[in-house]
């Protein structure tokens, strides 16, 4: 466990993120990160969809693209007209 020491930045005051647990969450400069208050501990997640190196990709960890989603999606069906051209149906 790291500690860190609230400081004033500007109008504002913040904290600095160790290195070690940056690497670890996987967050750089720009990284969104949601904050929130829950049973007397602050909770920072972070917003934007992370990555992890597969080959020489960068590719979304799917457990973030994915989270939230409860399968209840169900895709309909809309018409855009008849045909004006030459379409093929």
């Amino acid at each position: 466990m790291s500690k860190v020491t609230v400081a004033k930045w500007g109008n504002s005051e913040g904290i600095r993120i160790p290195k070690e647990i940056r690497d670890e969450a996987r967050i750089s400069e720009g990284t969104e990160l949601d904050i929130s208050y829950k049973d007397g501990s602050i909770v920072l997640t972070p917003s934007t969809v992370r990555t992890v190196k597969v080959g020489k990709y960068d590719v979304p960890v799917l457990r973030d693209l994915f989270k939230g989603y409860t399968g209840s999606y169900r895709g309909e069906e809309w018409d855009t007209g008849a045909p004006v051209g030459k379409e093929i149906w």
